[in-house]
């Protein structure tokens, strides 16, 4: 799949004028908006992406959870949380693990960050 960040911005852009920016979902996809806006001006690192998707995505399940914002579960735990109560995939559940397992001293490529981007935004717009 090409990455066309340009396309994926416009989208969640359009998603938020017209759904609104209150509810779980559109606080989520306004992070990672931020964060993919960030990414393609370089202003951001693809550590500081990775970790505005683990943010927004873990919020986000906080929210569908019912659990305390300031729970202190990463975004690995969350998806078993919400894979077993059926708000997710076992499959996005592995996927959430995988990318919070990348280790902070590791080398993450351009294709491991857009990836992440596109699966935070492919999981949260599933939902809204």
């Amino acid at each position: 799949m090409s990455f066309d960040a340009k396309a994926l911005f416009a989208n969640l852009t359009e998603k938020e004028r017209v759904r609104g920016h209150h509810s779980a979902e559109g606080r989520a996809i306004r992070v990672l908006s931020r964060a993919l806006n960030g990414w393609t001006a370089q202003n951001l690192s693809g550590k500081d992406v990775l970790v505005l998707c683990e943010q927004a995505v873990g919020d986000w399940l906080k929210t569908r959870l019912k659990l305390s914002a300031w729970a202190t579960l990463d975004s690995a735990g969350l998806g078993d949380m919400a894979a077993a109560q059926g708000l997710i995939t076992d499959r996005e559940a592995a996927q959430l693990k995988r990318m919070a397992s990348a280790s902070p001293s590791e080398e993450i490529s351009r294709e491991q960050v857009e990836d992440a981007l596109e699966f935070c935004i492919f999981l949260v717009e599933k939902h809204w």
